[in-house]
């Protein structure tokens, strides 16, 4: 098993039997097994293997695996698509740019989503907290990202203020 693999099969663990509110506390729990990685690495960890943050009873937030992800198959496209489609709540098309918006602290992960797809019309994406911002190449080509948007979240309602 290579290291990064080995690694999400410890962060799954982790996420399952630990309450883990913050990047530093998942990094110590990752400590007490031997692996050190940058914070930088537990977020792309965080996005391969689907995890959300999530509202515990007691009112606080903390990391948890989305219901709908597939274990050890976290990079799947059933896993991925599932939960980007859970994730996604709206997109708002204003003309210019799109907004997904989605559950909280769903950005990142919706912006790896998108980035992999490769949507030769995107330039790029911008993702924060619940939002992510998805810029055209061309205003010449907004349509068609309308189009390649709609087809990667088929379910999500898609709201355009043009």
């Amino acid at each position: 098993m290579s290291k990064p693999t080995h690694t999400r099969a410890v962060l799954e663990d982790i996420l399952t039997t630990r309450i883990c509110r913050s990047h530093e506390d998942i990094q110590r729990e990752l400590a007490k097994r031997s692996i050190t990685i940058t914070q930088a690495s537990i977020s792309r960890a965080l996005t391969r293997i689907g995890a959300v943050k999530t509202h515990l009873p007691d009112g606080t937030i903390a990391y948890r695996l989305h219901k709908g992800t597939v274990t050890h198959r976290p990079n799947s496209p059933i896993s991925r698509n599932s939960v980007a489609h859970y994730m996604a709540e709206r997109i708002i098309a204003n003309g210019t740019v799109f907004v997904i918006l989605g559950k909280p602290d769903s950005g990142r992960f919706l912006g790896t989503y998108v980035d992999d797809a490769a949507l030769p019309s995107v330039a790029g994406t911008i993702a924060g907290g619940n939002t992510l911002l998805v810029i055209p190449f061309s205003h010449k080509n907004y349509a068609k990202t309308a189009t390649d948007l709609q087809g990667l979240f088929p379910q999500t309602p898609f709201t355009s203020n043009t």
